[in-house]
């Protein structure tokens, strides 16, 4: 679906709130509340002494705005993130699992629901809107929050779409007059909003200009077809790179040109690599979890499990593998 006519999209969020060691962050500034309509933010509870909390978000956030001008209503900036993505489809069903790894920040599980959008559930680090271990969300002070549908890490939507970002060295995408410039993190909002498949994902992206930051990242993105490609925006040009395999990896370093399979140059890569290997990429969402519990690292925030068939969502926060979260998105028809 081509984002040309839209309303503003109202939301629906459940949030997961995690902390650890505080790290200073470049917070949130001139923030734009949207116009003619009140936050609301019901049930705010704490549900694991993790800590773990859950609410309940109704409002606009503007997206179609942003898309038509590329002005982000926030800034921020990241401090040497290391993560692990992969899908897997040699099953029943493709899977997409994710390690997000850097210094302990909270969390946020998001839902979506924009009224002409997919719906999608995504992962957004808190540390963003100021949130440390001393200083946690309080019910009747969520403002700052507004923004958080701008800053999806990964996520899927009600299609079946998985999209997953990590940090590379280097990138610079194309640029071309005439078309809106948005952020490599918008860029994810983008495809979970408005695209059905990797097809699309794929043309949405090349109707914008990508910005990439500090640090500039990858995609990947998938399908509950099996489809699966890792999007890298190097020298100015797009590039996409397919497996012939019913897998495929991603780690933070450029994949176009490298070695990759058992020889590539990242042990998270070639750990996670050698699972999927040995089962041709049929793995269940507790394997694909043991193979992120695998990769993680002392920095890893989250791990999670997307299941693109069953709309099935495992989370495990701070490398604590032995309680997983079970969440659910609903799941349409469509292209399978």
């Amino acid at each position: 679906m081509k984002p040309t006519r839209y309303t503003l999209p109202l939301l629906a969020l459940a949030l997961l709130l995690v902390a650890a060691s505080m790290i200073e962050w470049d917070k949130p500034s001139e923030i734009a509340e949207p116009q003619g309509v009140e936050p609301v933010f019901t049930g705010f509870r704490k549900v694991d002494d993790y800590p773990l909390y859950a609410v309940h978000y109704n409002g606009d956030y503007g997206f179609s705005e942003y898309l038509a001008t590329g002005e982000t209503p926030f800034t921020g900036g990241f401090y040497r993130p290391g993560c692990t993505v992969f899908t897997a489809s040699g099953g029943c069903e493709t899977l997409m699992g994710r390690n997000f790894d850097f210094p302990s920040n909270p969390a946020l599980l998001l839902y979506t629901d924009p009224p002409e959008g997919y719906a999608s559930v995504s992962m957004v680090d808190l540390g963003y809107f100021g949130y440390s271990l001393d200083s946690l969300p309080q019910e009747d002070d969520l403002g700052s929050l507004l923004t958080a549908p701008y800053l999806p890490f990964d996520g899927m939507n009600e299609r079946g779409l998985v999209v997953g970002m990590a940090a590379i060295p280097e990138a610079l995408a194309p640029v071309s007059e005439g078309k809106t410039t948005i952020g490599e993190i918008q860029a994810i909002r983008l495809l979970l909003d408005y695209a059905e498949n990797v097809d699309e994902a794929l043309t949405l992206l090349k109707e914008y200009n990508v910005e990439m930051t500090t640090p500039p990242i990858h995609y990947m993105i998938a399908d509950r077809s099996g489809e699966s490609v890792v999007v890298e925006h190097l020298h100015g040009e797009m590039h996409v790179i397919r497996e012939e395999t019913p897998y495929q990896v991603m780690t933070n370093f450029i994949i176009q040109g490298a070695q990759t399979g058992p020889d590539a140059p990242c042990w998270r890569y070639r750990a996670v690599h050698r699972g999927l290997e040995g089962s041709n990429g049929a793995v269940s969402a507790s394997e694909a979890m043991d193979l992120l519990r695998e990769a993680s690292q002392t920095s890893t925030i989250w791990s999670i499990v997307y299941d693109t068939s069953t709309g099935e969502i495992r989370v495990a926060m701070g490398c604590s593998y032995e309680r997983v979260h079970t969440f659910s998105l609903s799941m349409t028809g469509g292209s399978p």
